[in-house]
């Protein structure tokens, strides 16, 4: 590990410590894009039917969403403090974008190639791809004057299809956190190596109603935490649940050839929603205590998170991205109104670093 880095974990476990005797109240908020653009009609989002006009949405996401979006970061003067995940595919289509975005100083995590999803590719091709996106996103950074980051650490599985080679792949390759799994919803928490049970890789017993009932009635095996302290802590993933509720696009993006889209939403009623999430959170679960409340990962004293996902072709569209406006002066204005240090805009690294100092240093 560089000095930077170790300089970095020391500031930010001493933050934390500090935090906890001085903060009433401590809420991150974790703004993050997925820069799908055309990759997201070829992978997960891939269907005979698309035409050239689906694709031509992909098109407006990165000529004419990222650029609103980023102006939109830095008129609130928080475009370093958000994280962007970009598909490989995005990155080598749409450079200037991506340099953009990158020369933005925000945080840049990977999000497959083509939004392939895990389940439908063979152990080395979902292999092939992290390699190649991991290439890729290194070699961008390296080119940036302006951006800190030095390489991507995170990763969003397309779509949330993740499954446990891909926490194997990601361990290996020594990423920090994972965002595609929404056991929480507002705190971070270590991934076990091994989470679906039954059986490795099993998953659920679903019932084959070919069988006897006998062949289905098995409970589910719920893994434990990595134990702090224990070598699988220090070397675990931490997970930064998202889920649809965060997102920009189930509610506000349409897709004529899914069963489950919609497009037609108020923006006045994601925004309510969104502000409604805030709230409780801020009011019942930002408390910082100084025991972990008996929950074994060492969450409680972290306080909460507030993650959202957002896409371009999605908050980028002319009559959504006013209420992104209005709603980031909502943060903001909280933010200022709070004690020093309270609500802070992170990105999803410096999040994933202060848990897993926290974690850490609770396990010793």
């Amino acid at each position: 590990m560089s000095v930077v880095s170790l300089q970095h974990e020391a500031g930010s476990a001493h933050l934390i410590e500090a935090c906890r005797h001085r903060l009433r109240r401590r809420m991150r908020i974790a703004i993050t894009i997925d820069f799908d653009a055309i990759s997201g009609y070829l992978g997960t989002g891939h269907t005979p039917q698309n035409t050239l006009s689906d694709y031509s949405a992909g098109l407006f996401s990165a000529n004419v969403g990222v650029d609103r979006v980023l102006r939109l970061l830095a008129k609130h003067g928080i475009a370093k403090d958000v994280t962007w995940f970009i598909p490989g595919h995005s990155m080598e289509s749409f450079p200037r974008q991506t340099r953009d975005i990158i020369d933005s100083g925000a945080e840049i995590g990977l999000h497959g190639y083509s939004h392939e999803g895990a389940p439908a590719m063979a152990l080395q091709q979902e292999r092939d791809v992290l390699d190649k996106c991991i290439d890729l996103a290194g070699s961008l950074l390296a080119l940036s004057a302006t951006n800190k980051h030095e390489k991507a650490v995170g990763y969003r599985a397309p779509l949330y299809q993740i499954r446990e080679s891909t926490i194997e792949l990601l361990q290996e390759k020594g990423f920090l956190y994972d965002s595609s799994l929404n056991g929480h919803d507002s705190l971070p928490y270590l991934l076990p190596r091994k989470i679906s049970g039954p059986g490795e890789g099993q998953g659920p017993k679903i019932p084959d109603y070919t069988k006897p009932a006998s062949t289905w009635m098995v409970p589910f095996v719920v893994p434990d935490p990595p134990a702090l302290g224990s070598p699988e802590a220090e070397h675990a993933l931490v997970e930064i649940p998202g889920s649809w509720y965060t997102e920009d696009l189930t509610p506000l993006g349409y897709y004529p050839y899914s069963s489950a889209t919609q497009g037609y939403v108020s923006v006045e009623v994601v925004e309510k929603m969104w502000w409604d999430r805030f709230e409780w959170l801020w009011e019942n679960e930002c408390n910082v205590e100084d025991d972990d409340g008996g929950s074994g990962n060492g969450s409680a004293a972290f306080g909460s998170i507030f993650p959202l996902i957002w896409h371009p072709e999605g908050v980028g569209r002319s009559h959504v991205i006013g209420m992104v406006d209005r709603f980031l002066s909502k943060l903001v204005a909280k933010r200022n109104e709070a004690s020093d240090g309270e609500v802070t805009f992170d990105t999803m690294q410096s999040i994933a670093r202060d848990f897993k100092c926290q974690t850490d240093s609770r396990g010793q």
